[in-house]
């Protein structure tokens, strides 16, 4: 069987929106991860053993969900159970913020405790709360540990948004799919697809090095 683009080239600006919707869900959801996965952070590095129990039992459930089953709990569970009606990209965005959240607690905990511990008894020497530490001493360099693989938590997040199609948001996925049903051409809507994701996947991969290699060596000159 030949191949025909011609039908796919035709709806190429509905692919490119799907790709843009998809970036769009990956970067709002990240955004909520990043917060959310901050707070469970908190709550874990607390000295209340309540805290540090229930944001442990949070990152292992959240950890062990599969995306898919993820979505649709908070898609058609939550609107079911409690009647809060939420739409496919509010559901979309929420299910990435709640499965990114248990990777960037994580990466925040990696990261404040490859903190020299000397330092805030140093900063405790000097007379400083414990906020002033954090926010002069400790978050700028904790900043520069954790962004590398915070970016790649987002890689995961854009990979995630292709479950959109699942609750019927116009996304890239869906829109092949349903090239694939009304055109009959189901190879070249899903190689146009894996063209697309594949291409955006390798900036984002080659963007994360490249941020990953300045930090490193901004590092090293730092420490010369």
């Amino acid at each position: 069987m030949s191949l025909d683009f011609s039908i796919v080239l035709a709806q190429w600006p509905r692919l490119l929106w799907g790709l843009v919707y998809d970036l769009y869900f990956a970067l709002a959801g990240f955004g909520i991860g990043c917060v959310m996965g901050f707070i469970s952070y908190l709550a874990s590095a607390s000295k209340s053993k309540i805290a540090n129990a229930i944001s442990y039992v949070y990152v292992q459930i959240v950890r062990g969900l599969p995306m898919y089953l993820l979505l649709l709990w908070i898609y058609f569970g939550i609107a079911t159970r409690i009647g809060l009606a939420l739409t496919g990209e509010q559901s979309i965005i929420l299910a990435i913020g709640i499965m990114s959240s248990a990777f960037t607690s994580e990466i925040f905990r990696t990261g404040y405790n490859a903190i020299d511990v000397g330092q805030i008894e140093a900063g405790k020497a000097l007379g400083l709360s414990d906020y002033r530490i954090n926010r002069t001493i400790l978050f700028p360099q904790v900043i520069r540990i954790v962004i590398p693989p915070l970016l790649n938590v987002f890689v995961i997040c854009f990979k995630a948004s292709t479950y959109a199609a699942v609750v019927a948001v116009p996304e890239l996925i869906f829109a092949a799919q349903d090239i694939s049903l009304n055109q009959f051409r189901p190879f070249e809507a899903y190689i146009s697809v894996a063209v697309l994701l594949i291409g955006t996947m390798l900036f984002l991969s080659l963007l994360v090095n490249a941020v990953e290699a300045r930090l490193t060596g901004s590092r090293g000159a730092s420490r010369s």
